[in-house]
C-alpha cells in the first residue's frame, strides 16, 4: 500500500523545513519526501503541521508487551532495553507485526556479584563475572542472542558486593571493541565515571546524585568522545523516593542538573534515555509520557531544542547503529511522529502528537 503525508513541515535533522513537503510511504518505509505525490495512494493531509522521525528511548527496561504500547502513544517507535533476562519476550518485540515500539536489546551485561540493594530493588541476583574467560563468555553469548551493543554494570556497595576491578572493566572494553561492539555502562557514582573514563567505556548511563562531577572527568570524556545518556527523570525519582526511604542516601538532584550543565558546555553528545521500568522497586518510571518530561530536564540544563531532538531521533540512531531508522529520507523506515506546532522553536511541541506511524501504519490515538 502507498500512503502520502501531504503538507508537512519536515524535521530533517538539522532543522524544521519552512516548506511544505509530501512524504511518501511504501510498503512500510519512505519511498520520496518533496513536492510530488503519486496520483493514486491513500492521503493523510497534515495541514501544516510538523513531522519528525520516531523517537528512540535509548534507555528503558523492558517487562511486557504493554510497555511498547505505552510508549507509542507517546511518539516513540523504538525502545533500546539496557538488561533483560527475557530473551524471548525482546525477539518477540524486535519487529512486531502491529504498530507498536520495537526493542533492541543489551540481553544482560558483564557485572560483578550483586549487593544487597540492587536485589531489593529488582528481587532477583545477576550472573556475575571473576576472570577474563566469564567475560568472553557472557560478551559471547549477548552477542549471539543479538545485542545491538555490550552492557556493564559499574557500581559500588551497597548495590554490588565490590566494584568490577579495573581489570575486567579494561578486558570488557578491550573484548566487545573487538567483536565490533560498543560498550554502555550503568555508572550512577563518580568512581564508577572515573574508571568508565579511563578505559574508554562508549556510553555511560545515568548521572550521579551524591556529589558533583569532577570537571577533570567531563574532560576526560569529552577528549575520548564518550557519549551519556542522562536519564535525568530517573535520577530525579530516585532523589524523590529515597527521602522517604533511605533520607541518607537521597543525593541532591542539583548535582544531576550541574554535571549535565556541564556536559553540554563540554561539547559531550547527550542522547535521551529515561529508563522507564516496572521492576525497580526504588523507583518506577512510566513508559513513554516519561520521555517528555525528559525533554524538558534537558532543556532546563541547557540543551537547544534541536540537541534534544537529535539526542531522541538522528543521533541515537547513529551511536546505536540503527541505520534503517531516525531520519526522514529514502529507504528508512517510516517510523513517524506527526506534531502540532515547530520543536525546534519549542520543545513544549512534543506533547501535542496528532499521529504516529509505526513502519507506515497509522496507530490508533
Amino acid at each position: 500500500m502507498i500512503t502520502t503525508i501531504k503538507n508537512v513541515h519536515v524535521f530533517d535533522g538539522n532543522t524544521v523545513s519552512t516548506e511544505l513537503a509530501h512524504v511518501v510511504i511504501n510498503n512500510g518505509y519512505i519511498q520520496s519526501v518533496g513536492a510530488m505525490a503519486p496520483a493514486m495512494c491513500e492521503e493523510y493531509n497534515a495541514k501544516g503541521l510538523t513531522l519528525l522521525p520516531g523517537f528512540i528511548d535509548t534507555h528503558i527496561h523492558i517487562d511486557s508487551h504493554e510497555n511498547c504500547e505505552l510508549a507509542v502513544q507517546s511518539g516513540i517507535t523504538t525502545l533500546i532495553d539496557q538488561m533483560c533476562e527475557n530473551t524471548e519476550l525482546i525477539d518477540s518485540l524486535k519487529d512486531p507485526d502491529e504498530p507498536i515500539a520495537s526493542v533492541v536489546s543489551v540481553y544482560m551485561p558483564v557485572q560483578s556479584q550483586d549487593g544487597p540493594m540492587k536485589i531489593e530493588a529488582l528481587g532477583y541476583e545477576s550472573p556475575y563475572v571473576e576472570t577474563k574467560e566469564d567475560v568472553h563468555r557472557i560478551i559471547d553469548g549477548e552477542i549471539a542472542k543479538g545485542a545491538v551493543v555490550v552492557k556493564l554494570i559499574l557500581d559500588v556497595p551497597p548495590l554490588t558486593k565490590g566494584m568490577l576491578s579495573e581489570e575486567l572493566i579494561d578486558e570488557t572494553v578491550r573484548y566487545a571493541h573487538e567483536c565490533g561492539k560498543l560498550v554502555s555502562a550503568h555508572s550512577t557514582t563518580v568512581e564508577a565515571y572515573r574508571r568508565a573514563a579511563k578505559y574508554g567505556v562508549d556510553i555511560l548511563n545515568h548521572i550521579p546524585k551524591d556529589e558533583p562531577m569532577p570537571q577533570e572527568i567531563i574532560d576526560e570524556i569529552r577528549a575520548k568522545r564518550l557519549v551519556v545518556i542522562p536519564t535525568m527523570v530517573m535520577q530525579e525519582g530516585m532523589v524523590q523516593n529515597l527521602k522517604k526511604v533511605m533520607p541518607q542516601r537521597a543525593g541532591d538532584f542539583a548535582n544531576v542538573t550541574d554535571t549535565v550543565r556541564r556536559m553540554h558546555s563540554a561539547g559531550i553528545k547527550l542522547l535521551v534515555g529515561t529508563d522507564s521500568n516496572n521492576t525497580n522497586a526504588l523507583c518506577h518510571i512510566r513508559h513513554g509520557e516519561s520521555i517528555l518530561h525528559e525533554f524538558e530536564l534537558l532543556h532546563d540544563a541547557g540543551l537547544s531544542n534541536l540537541e534534544i531532538l537529535q539526542g531522541v531521533t538522528t543521533e541515537a540512531a547513529r551511536i546505536f547503529g540503527l541505520t534503517d531508522r531516525g531520519t526522514i529520507e529514502v529507504g528508512k523506515r517510516a517510523d513517524l511522529v506527526l506534531v502540532e506546532g515547530d520543536p525546534a522553536q519549542d520543545i513544549s511541541a512534543c506533547r501535542n502528537i496528532k499521529q504516529v506511524w509505526v513502519k507506515g501504519v497509522e496507530v490508533k490515538q
